[in-house]
């Protein structure tokens, strides 16, 4: 492969990613503010403010910023190889990638999972899998635990804290993040979350609301 084919596919490569990285901060900046909104998040307040051109700006800064720290392990080099002959691994970004993936593929199961379980109780809509959801939620609900599991897995065997060359900037964190954040959301609706919310709030009148599910 020639130098210009190479570079042709670095500038495709990298502008997937920015695009990639746009949308990843549009739907989650836009995530905070209607969790906000609700008054679900510490610091709603803010994070549900809007600028003049009615953008959640605040949001989209937090949002870079926890982005910013999550990739920070990305500074430090990662070569497999030697000074004269390096094969570098770009570890941190096969991390960062996990994490995102995780975090989609959780949500899914969530409401895939819980589909499952009110089983004759949830009330379906015009378009639905029939009885059909009796196994193809299960089987759905056990492709996202082996996928996630997989995403998890050290991407070089350095990586493993069971081998004698283990170091940790070897590690695949994204699990580290998963597991976490999950601990400190846990930690956050016992002592705090549970006492005060009661769900998403309401902003449209209820009559009208009546109406339009007629």
């Amino acid at each position: 492969m020639n130098d210009n084919w190479a570079a042709i596919i670095l500038f495709i490569s990298a502008a997937a990613q920015l695009f990639c990285a746009t949308s990843c901060m549009t739907s989650s900046s836009r995530m905070l503010f209607a969790f906000s909104r609700d008054g679900a998040v510490p610091g709603s307040k803010r994070w549900s403010t809007l600028s003049k051109n009615r953008v959640p700006a605040n949001g989209v800064v937090a949002i870079a910023v926890i982005a910013a720290i999550v990739t920070l392990p990305a500074l430090v080099e990662v070569n497999l190889g030697t000074a004269d002959a390096p094969f570098i691994v770009p570890v941190a970004f096969y991390a960062v990638t996990s994490i995102a993936a995780l975090g989609l593929y959780l949500s899914f199961a969530i409401p895939i999972y819980l589909r499952w379980k009110h089983g004759d109780r949830f009330q379906v809509g015009s378009w639905n899998n029939g009885s059909k959801y009796k196994w193809m939620n299960l089987v759905a609900v056990a492709e996202i635990i082996i996928v996630s599991l997989y995403l998890m897995m050290p991407s070089v065997a350095f990586g493993n804290p069971f081998h004698d060359g283990f170091s940790w900037k070897f590690v695949n964190y994204s699990p580290i993040v998963l597991i976490g954040s999950l601990v400190i959301l846990a930690i956050w609706w016992q002592v705090s979350a549970r006492k005060w919310f009661t769900g998403p709030k309401h902003n449209i009148d209820p009559a009208v609301a009546d109406l339009l599910n007629e």
